[in-house]
């Protein structure tokens, strides 16, 4: 019941927020400055004065690094492995089981760095001066990466200690003891570490969320009025709550289990739990996706500006959508004579009943559900490019390149998953080889998209960074301020390579007429039969396309350690291979 008070008030809180949405006059908007692009002011900033990098985006960097740094590694073990006769399994094994280990790295970063917005739009950029967010905001920020961080290197050196070849984690990322053979002192210290790391896990994520809600802005810039949080960071912090509520309960139920000896009820929840696992996987993209509306709408009033209403509406569908998925599967099977299954897809799942009325009315709502999500999802990405600035369209800035990035990704991911839940669905009405094949597509599909939410957040990560050294001497930020030229390559670079990968998976079974297989880094094998020049041409492309989503996310981290005032645009000389965008014309008041 406690679930279901959980979800249900979740739900409850996102209509109540719309409703207050829609009933909420637009904000005033007075003397918004605009630097002009033509002769921007010099930067209020040089190599030696600029501020250093701030906890928040230290601690996005620390998962980011952690993130590509294993999945890197694990690439040049896997591919050194099939050019050598003596391989490194051991290594390789130990590095598959720390990726399992970075799941939260995406969900915690974009709470992160909703947070540190929250933080620039109430102090209006002047963080430093004001302490925003609080001080135990950003210690529970720390806490949250080291958890992370603690358990890679409990998984990387644990095998070093005990002498296995690899240490074992169950599917979330925590480590297995059940698969240790160890005993005694070592077990009880390991167990300590073990609980030790999920406190400093989830009571810093809790932490983070509640230090958003209380975070009070200047007296002497909001006279005691400042703005409640967003619409687009409360339904981050919903999705956020609802992802690590399933993942705690995931951990608990094993924990329990591993004390007190299974039982039918902890089979049954164990298994709902890892179905709902499923639903709350979309959380850190479409958390992504409502952040990077709200930034955008902050570029062009950086004091009270927000995303359109309908879009603000939009994120309360997707997150209730999210939050109602997770709840029918959680609660249902509970509740009613049901079985709750992993539908034919990642993301999918079906309720078998021996009642067709009760049956009807949970896939009516199931379907519901994905279709407001999706709807919702769709109405996001559309307002981005809607969106005008609010006194004069002719001054909206154009979309910068860690948006354009965005929507790239986010559009991949989500229209992977779309096309799996459209085929599973025809296929319940229509058999025929041509829908399986579809789906088969879209599956292979999921292991290319799969790095869509952390890169997006490191291109936000990066361009915030950019923003703050870009701050000119008169207060304003410049329309055209961004990353370094080359770190803005670097991103079209490891996004496109992400729709390369995407599009070999798509178009090669169509041309060969076989099936697709995925070799172990998610990327498309050359089908059997292919002649040898077309193969060699396929792991050419293969390779290099792999190369440069590992390459160009490794030069994005790099550029936030690099860059300074005079690197970066409008103040950097030069251009890169995109070209920068247009001018903005100056505002007469």
């Amino acid at each position: 019941m406690a679930m279901l008070q959980v979800f249900v008030l979740a739900a409850a809180l996102c209509a109540s927020e719309g409703f207050k949405t829609q009933s909420a006059p637009q904000a005033v908007l007075l003397n918004i400055k605009q630097a002009p692009d033509a002769n921007p002011s010099p930067p209020m900033f040089s190599k030696e004065t600029m501020p250093e990098v701030s906890p928040t985006l230290k601690c996005v960097i620390n998962l980011t690094l952690q993130y590509f740094l294993i999945y890197t590694g694990l690439f040049v073990v896997r591919t050194v492995n099939q050019f050598r006769t003596t391989k490194m399994m051991g290594l390789q094994r130990m590095l598959e089981s720390a990726c399992t280990t970075v799941t939260y790295a995406p969900m915690l970063s974009v709470l992160f760095v909703g947070t540190r917005m929250r933080a620039i739009q109430l102090s209006q950029g002047e963080t430093e001066k004001y302490g925003l967010p609080q001080w135990w905001v950003q210690a529970a920020m720390y806490y949250c990466a080291n958890a992370v961080m603690a358990q890679v290197i409990l998984v990387m050196l644990l095998p070093v200690v005990i002498g296995e070849a690899a240490a074992k984690t169950d599917e979330d990322g925590n480590l297995d003891m059940s698969q240790m053979q160890v005993g005694g002192l070592m077990a009880t210290v390991l167990s300590c570490l073990r609980y030790l790391i999920m406190l400093g896990l989830y009571g810093g994520f809790s932490v983070v969320m509640y230090g958003c809600f209380v975070m009070k802005g200047p007296t002497e810039i909001w006279n005691g009025q400042e703005p409640p949080v967003s619409p687009a960071l409360f339904s981050t912090m919903l999705c956020t709550g609802a992802f690590f509520t399933v993942y705690l309960l995931v951990a608990v139920t094993k924990t329990v289990a591993e004390l007190r000896g299974n039982s039918a009820f902890l089979q049954k929840l164990s298994s709902v739990l890892c179905l709902a696992k499923f639903s709350v996987n979309f959380a850190p993209m479409l958390s992504i996706l409502f952040i990077g509306a709200r930034i955008r709408a902050l570029q062009m009033d950086p004091k009270n500006g927000n995303p359109q209403r309908w879009a603000q509406q939009c994120f309360y569908l997707c997150t209730a959508s999210l939050c109602l998925q997770t709840f029918m599967v959680l609660v249902m099977p509970f509740l009613f004579k049901c079985e709750v299954k992993q539908g034919q897809c990642e993301g999918d799942v079906e309720f078998e009943t021996d009642s067709q009325a009760i049956k009807g009315v949970l896939t009516a709502v199931r379907y519901m559900a994905l279709l407001a999500m999706y709807g919702g999802f769709t109405a996001v990405v559309a307002s981005v490019f809607l969106i005008e600035h609010p006194t004069n369209p002719k001054l909206t800035p154009p979309l910068s390149t860690a948006m354009l990035c965005t929507m790239n990704l986010a559009t991949q991911y989500f229209a992977v998953y779309l096309g799996l839940f459209v085929c599973n669905t025809v296929k319940q009405y229509v058999q025929g080889g041509l829908i399986s094949k579809l789906m088969a597509i879209f599956e292979a599909g999921q292991k290319t998209v799969m790095f869509a939410p952390m890169l997006s957040i490191l291109c936000w990560a990066t361009r915030m960074r950019a923003l703050q050294l870009a701050k000119s001497q008169d207060g304003t930020i410049p329309p055209t301020a961004g990353p370094p030229y080359w770190a803005q390559d670097a991103m079209y670079l490891a996004t496109w390579s992400v729709l390369v990968q995407l599009i070999m998976a798509m178009i090669v079974p169509a041309l060969s007429g076989s099936a697709i297989e995925m070799d172990e880094n998610g990327a498309v094998k050359p089908p059997a039969g292919m002649s040898r020049a077309v193969t060699l041409s396929f792991e050419i492309t293969r390779y290099a396309s792999l190369l440069s989503m590992y390459g160009g996310s490794s030069a994005v981290v790099v550029s936030m350690f690099l860059m300074t005032p005079e690197t970066i645009p409008p103040y950097a000389a030069g251009k890169g291979m995109v070209p920068p965008p247009p001018s903005v014309p100056t505002p007469s008041y």
